[in-house]
């Protein structure tokens, strides 16, 4: 499957890593620190997407659930999946691009936007695969 958020797995989830990332962004310094900060908060978002799209795999019991129950839905859980695991790709550009800049302001701009995209699309990923398992769920898994 892809990116949702389990409030059972411990430590912050994709939703409160994406603000803080964001927050950061919006509050430059040239500071080592925040460039710390920024590849800390980087490695943790993309520690966390990995580790969410093992759980939600499309061999997953959820996922599994939503074939056998919800077959018109696979199909685009299938696609989710795929713009997940670009995504995952691109988040791991941006944090090695991170890494590379540490301390070029000259550098910051375009990496800025980069990290920027990255999140818009991970916020719009998450919450479209969200809707899917309520539909599924509201319609053809439980919602009776």
């Amino acid at each position: 499957m892809t990116i949702t958020i389990d409030p059972s797995v411990g430590g912050p989830g994709v939703t409160e890593l994406v603000t803080r990332t964001e927050s950061l962004l919006a509050h430059r310094r040239s500071m080592a620190q925040w460039w710390v900060e920024l590849v800390a908060l980087l490695d943790a978002l993309g520690a966390r997407v990995s580790t969410l799209r093992q759980d939600q795999s499309s061999e997953s019991p959820l996922s599994e659930q939503i074939r056998m129950d919800a077959p018109h839905l696979y199909g685009v859980l299938r696609r989710l999946d795929e713009e997940s695991e670009e995504l995952q790709e691109d988040l791991l550009r941006v944090r090695i691009s991170a890494g590379e800049s540490m301390g070029d302001e000259s550098r910051l701009g375009d990496l800025s936007q980069d990290i920027r995209g990255v999140l818009r699309r991970l916020r719009r990923l998450e919450r479209r695969s969200n809707d899917v398992v309520l539909d599924a769920y509201d319609r053809d898994i439980g919602g009776e």
